[in-house]
């Protein structure tokens, strides 16, 4: 019984150092300018409940939306009104890195929003309940002597998200 306790014990040690050895040689890795704000791993999405004044106009929820991104120097890539969908081309001016170090990020949007129904009587307009906001980003360095990438990364730029989340807040959410 001694023996397995203490295997066990040695395996979470282990397990342990070795978790904190790779967090420390992984961090190590991202440019300091960028180790603030860029998260490894799946973007998230941010939803923002639209203030009860917004929600029976789709079209303006959805114009100031749009707005909000371009504001921030995005370009559009694909937007779709009717759906809701609006998600920009890679904008690699948000943070200038030195060396061999690329950093790029996309804006995605999505309306969340109950139909309306033109040929009831009457007409009901489209209700918009939130506003769906991602900031995916991705990082690679290249190796200019062998000429292929030393490291990439995917994730997403937590201090742009949070950013453009506050300005779609300030226009759209409660107050």
């Amino acid at each position: 019984m001694k023996s397995t306790y203490s295997v066990i014990q040695r395996c979470l040690a282990f397990s342990c150092v070795f978790a904190l050895a790779a967090g420390n040689s992984f961090a190590g890795g991202i440019p300091k300018p960028l180790k603030s704000r860029f998260v490894v791993g799946d973007p998230v999405w941010r939803e923002l409940p639209i203030r009860s004044d917004f929600q029976g106009q789709y079209d303006k929820s959805w114009q100031t939306a749009v707005n909000t991104v371009l504001e921030n120097n995005f370009d559009v890539a694909t937007m779709d009104k009717e759906s809701g969908y609006l998600r920009t081309t890679w904008n690699e001016g948000v943070v200038a890195l030195n060396g061999n170090w690329a950093y790029k990020v996309q804006v995605s949007l999505k309306m969340v929003y109950t139909p309306g129904d033109l040929r009831a009587t009457p007409p009901t307009a489209p209700v918009v309940e939130k506003i769906r906001v991602q900031v995916a980003g991705e990082l690679t360095e290249v190796d200019m002597r062998r000429r292929k990438v030393a490291a990439a990364f995917r994730g997403y730029d937590q201090v742009l998200l949070q950013n453009l989340f506050q300005d779609l807040q300030g226009k759209l959410g409660a107050r």
